[in-house]
């Protein structure tokens, strides 16, 4: 039996939210791993912001899409 690390870092992160939205986002932090290991602030604050959706699904939904949007924005598209 293994043990399953996933790197996510803040392009993993804009990348799938431009392909596939929000909730891919959200598989890719809480299924399928045994362990993440994070890098850079978005990435960062994304996970931390995981913590709501227990709490409150809807709310943490959209700060987690809103956040991340903002994030899309400032890099753009050429890179």
């Amino acid at each position: 039996m293994g043990f399953h690390k996933r790197y996510i870092d803040d392009e993993q992160v804009i990348d799938i939210y431009r392909k596939n939205g929000c909730q891919a986002v959200i598989d890719w932090f809480t299924k399928g791993a045994d362990a993440t290991i994070l890098s850079g602030p978005l990435s960062e604050k994304v996970s931390m912001l995981m913590n709501i959706l227990p709490h409150d699904r809807e709310r943490g939904w959209n700060r987690i899409s809103e956040t991340i949007a903002n994030a899309s924005i400032e890099k753009g598209f050429d890179s």
